[in-house]
C-alpha cells in the first residue's frame, strides 16, 4: 500500500510565503517582490497566480477564513455527519484559548489591513454570518449565540491587545465557557 503525500501547489507556496511575511512584518510591508523571494519564485511566477498585491491579500484572507471554518467545525467523520451544539461550542472555546501565537499575529495584521483595504472583510463577514446562523437554531440558540459572541469578543480583545487577562482569569473564563457549553443539548 503506497501513501502519497500531496505536495503544495505553487499557489499554496505563495500564500504560505505571504502569510509568513504578513505575520512577521504586517500587511503594509507586504510586497510582490518579497513574497516571490520568500517563495523562491520569480516575480512573473507570482503574477501568474496573483495579478496584484490586492489579489494576493484577498486570496490570503479567503484561505484563512476557510482554515478557521474547518478548524471551528473540526467536522464530520462519515460516522458522525453532524457535530452537536456542545461539541461545536467546545471547539470554538478551544480555538479561542489555544490559537497559536503565529496565527494570532497573522489575524491581527489582517485586521489592521481592513482599515486601508475594506473589501478584505467580506470573507470574514460570510464566515460569521454562516456560523451564527448555524448556532441561531434550536431552543437554546440565545445561549449558544451569546457564548460564541463572547469567545469572538475575547479573541478580539486579545488580538487588539485591549486587555491581557492573567493566566488565572483565562483559566476561569475557559472553565465557565465550557460549563455553559455543557448545559446545551
Amino acid at each position: 500500500m503506497s501513501t502519497s503525500v500531496r505536495r503544495p501547489s505553487s499557489r499554496d507556496k505563495l500564500l504560505d510565503a505571504a502569510a509568513s511575511l504578513v505575520a512577521e512584518h504586517g500587511v503594509h510591508n507586504l510586497t510582490i517582490e518579497a513574497v516571490a523571494a520568500t517563495a523562491g519564485v520569480t516575480k512573473a511566477g507570482l503574477i501568474y497566480h496573483f495579478k496584484t498585491r490586492d489579489d494576493l491579500l484577498s486570496a490570503l484572507v479567503e484561505r484563512m477564513m476557510q482554515e478557521v471554518d474547518v478548524l471551528s467545525r473540526h467536522m464530520s467523520s462519515p460516522k458522525e455527519p453532524t457535530v452537536s451544539l456542545q461539541a461545536s461550542l467546545r471547539q470554538l472555546i478551544d480555538m479561542t484559548f489555544d490559537m497559536p501565537e503565529r496565527q494570532k499575529t497573522l489575524l491581527k495584521n489582517l485586521l489592521q489591513a481592513n482599515a486601508s483595504h475594506p473589501h478584505l472583510i467580506e470573507p470574514a463577514q460570510k464566515l460569521f454570518m454562516r456560523s451564527y446562523a448555524e448556532l441561531g437554531r434550536g431552543t437554546e440558540s440565545g445561549l449558544a449565540l451569546l457564548l460564541a459572541v463572547a469567545m469572538d469578543g475575547l479573541l478580539l480583545i486579545d488580538l487588539l491587545q485591549l486587555h491581557q487577562f492573567t493566566a488565572a482569569q483565562r483559566k476561569v473564563l475557559r472553565k465557565s465557557a465550557l460549563e455553559l457549553a455543557q448545559k446545551l443539548s
